[in-house]
């Protein structure tokens, strides 16, 4: 059997004269259905009968996607754990450079060869850095799958609690041979399993190794329950193929995003949030092979990959893989390779605009209190609320807006292009902001940080994990600092995450003592 890389090639060029018939038809299909008017906008609950797909609805342009700006989750990246000695397990340089690179999703395969050990120790650095696990399960192979899968979700409720984890089903079962209708039968058997054994989990399906619309269909005809997100592979050559062609394929994957939001739409009434869980310019990618030594490649390949999968509204993509491959973010002296340096690059430019934003100051406050509190922290506790980039949170009566309590947070700074936040899970409140609501926080720098500016913004983070968020606000020593934030209309639902996001012009040493009160919406 020819090697997974060669075959995988094989198989893409087999396949691609009869997608390009699939997509014509599909394309002049959908042209004609459109003239006559029997698409409707908008979307429909699931279908109840999945033999027979409901009327169809066609997705707005910008369906799940935020109102400003592409979703963080497509800066995550994949471990690869290929054994206990992995660079992210053993090097603190390794996990401090990654954070600055601000992934926010991290793919985690679950190895059986590794202790259950390494998997806890994995886990908790992935929440350490502030990331969104995404979990691989086993799925369809081996003897004692479901205690497998029972155990690992167990550790992962143990680490994260309530908060949100993604749990994908198998990885590339396809390209070992297994069929969809193999696939969907252990779906139906061990997922219903699996989501009442997981605290607050998300189940992703179906893990193709490439985009393949055939089996996505049946796989949502016949899954039960329904994914919460579906998922596949995405890379465009072979490393021994031209430049151009590598970077002309990455105009596939426009196409993949389309045809499965239009087979979802048909199938459920309405598409659901797309993750590319492995994504990168060549499956057989080696050690300087002329393209990931290559800058003038290497920019502009991934400038258009992830400017792609941000115009297709993709919800999360993980780029492959972190450390310990040819494709890496970060090579194995501890310094960002040439894609590292371009992934850490966009991300400014796509998540926070490329710029430090201008602070705009509020007037002085008055000790007047706006809005309904929720978080006074008068409790003694922290109430949930964690961080990134952050040393240390705790409850403090050193200073106190409202009562005797406030939240202290020990903040850490290391350059200007560091953006550490705290947050809270909102997911399972009883109450919650909605759209047309006044988010408002108080924070208190304390008079004797004099040396450097700190800025301070409110956030709140969406089901689909879309970012919402105001300008910056300059805090003032000695001074506590009201931070408000109307909410959009575009807020739907119950957010998952409040938080409040810090940044300094100037590097700095860490800087202790910011106090957070009154917390509330009304």
């Amino acid at each position: 059997m020819m090697p997974k890389p060669e075959r995988r090639l094989w198989v893409f060029t087999r396949r691609l004269p009869f997608l390009l018939i699939l997509l014509s038809v599909t394309l002049v299909g959908l042209l004609v259905w459109i003239s006559l008017g029997v698409l409707m906008r908008g979307g429909a609950s699931h279908n109840t009968d999945k033999t027979t797909p409901q009327t169809l609805s066609t997705p707005t342009a910008t369906q799940g996607m935020p109102v400003d700006g592409p979703s963080p989750l497509l800066f995550g990246t994949n471990l690869g754990l290929f054994n206990a000695n992995d660079q992210i397990l053993r090097s603190a340089p390794t996990r401090n450079l990654l954070q600055q690179m601000h992934p926010g999703i991290i793919r985690m395969p679950i190895r059986s060869k590794l202790s259950e050990a390494v998997t806890i120790h994995t886990a908790q650095i992935i929440k350490d850095l502030g990331a969104i696990p995404l979990v691989v399960l086993h799925s369809v192979n081996g003897p004692h799958v479901l205690d497998d899968d029972i155990r690992v979700i167990k550790d992962m409720n143990t680490i994260f609690g309530k908060s949100i984890v993604y749990y994908e089903f198998g990885n590339e079962d396809d390209w070992t041979g297994i069929n969809a209708a193999t696939y969907t039968q252990a779906w139906n058997r061990l997922i219903p399993q699996l989501k009442q054994a997981a605290l607050h989990g998300q189940f992703v399906g179906p893990v193709n190794y490439q985009y393949n619309g055939d089996f996505l269909s049946a796989f949502l005809q016949q899954a039960n329950p329904h994914p919460d997100q579906v998922s596949w592979h995405e890379y465009t050559c072979s490393y021994k193929w031209p430049d151009a062609d590598c970077i002309a394929n990455i105009d596939n994957w426009t196409t993949h995003i389309q045809d499965s939001r239009y087979r979802m739409t048909a199938i459920l009434g309405a598409p659901l949030p797309i993750m590319i869980t492995e994504w990168n310019y060549a499956p057989d990618a080696a050690y300087n092979d002329g393209k990931n030594n290559d800058r003038t490649f290497m920019t502009t390949w991934t400038n258009k990959a992830l400017q792609t999968l941000a115009d297709s509204h993709v919800f999360a993509a993980m780029q492959y893989t972190c450390t310990n491959t040819a494709m890496s973010l970060i090579d194995n002296d501890n310094k960002p390779t040439l894609q590292g340096t371009i992934f850490q690059h966009l991300y400014l430019k796509m998540i926070l605009n490329g710029h430090q934003p201008t602070p705009t100051p509020d007037p002085t406050p008055s000790i007047v209190l706006n809005g309904s509190q929720v978080f006074s922290f008068e409790d003694g506790g922290t109430d949930g609320w964690t961080g990134q980039g952050i040393v240390k949170v705790q409850n403090s009566t050193a200073f106190a807006l409202d009562g005797t309590h406030a939240l202290q947070v020990t903040l850490s700074i290391t350059s200007s292009s560091n953006f550490p936040y705290i947050a809270v899970n909102l997911a399972n409140m009883p109450s919650y902001p909605r759209a047309g609501q006044t988010l408002t926080a108080y924070v208190y720098l304390p008079a004797s940080i004099t040396k450097v500016s700190i800025t301070a913004k409110l956030f709140i983070v969406d089901s689909n994990y879309h970012w919402f968020s105001k300008n910056t606000v300059q805090l003032s020593p000695g001074t506590w600092i009201p931070l408000t934030y109307l909410l959009p209309p575009t807020i739907n639902g119950q957010p998952a995450q409040l938080g409040i996001q810090f940044n300094s012009t100037i590097s700095s040493t860490t800087i202790s003592d910011m106090y957070i009160d009154a917390v509330g919406w009304s």
